[in-house]
């Protein structure tokens, strides 16, 4: 016996469809609901994909800055002891763009992928910016994919990934229009 339920639970599920994509650069698209609306999203994800593949193509176009990396970043930041400081401490930038530079130089200039969460602390720190807790500061950028952490409380590590070279670059061009 067909009931009301049974049959409106029926037409449902048969307007209700489900896709889901998953792009070779990692990004993934998921939508269920109605074909006109799985459609519309499909529609402006590839769109954006699209522009994020155009963008980073001409990141790699463009010419770069200095002969060296490590010398391009050491316009910027100074050695004190043993861990960076910036030079300049600009209004323009936030604490946690500061860190992305940091973390960028640190990798330009000791060749390591990864930065302790102290010895970042201590280079915020002699770079005049006094986050209260680092892991909450950084939360934002670990969550827009453009540092990733591991590792847990003192051992924790950051690594920048390339969307955060690109905010520290960013960074540095709003220090540098400070001067």
């Amino acid at each position: 016996m067909l009931t009301y339920n049974n049959l409106y639970a029926k037409i449902c599920c048969m307007n209700h469809y489900k896709l889901r994509i998953k792009d070779p650069s990692g990004a993934e698209f998921e939508a269920e609901g109605p074909a006109e609306f799985i459609s519309n999203e499909k529609e402006s994800f590839l769109k954006d994909l699209r522009q994020n593949i155009a963008h980073q193509q001409s990141l790699q176009a463009a010419p770069v800055e200095t002969s060296s990396k490590a010398e391009f970043w050491n316009k910027v930041t100074e050695s004190e002891g043993d861990h960076l400081r910036l030079k300049i401490k600009s209004p323009r930038i936030s604490p946690a763009e500061a860190a992305l530079t940091l973390i960028a130089a640190n990798r330009a200039a000791n060749q390591t992928e990864s930065m302790s969460a102290i010895t970042l602390s201590k280079a915020l720190k002699s770079s005049g910016y006094e986050p209260a807790r680092l892991d909450r500061l950084l939360s934002t950028e670990i969550r827009e994919g453009r540092i990733t952490a591991s590792g847990t409380k003192r051992n924790r590590t950051y690594q920048i990934t390339q969307k955060g070279l690109e905010k520290a670059h960013k960074a540095i061009q709003a220090m540098a229009s400070s001067d």
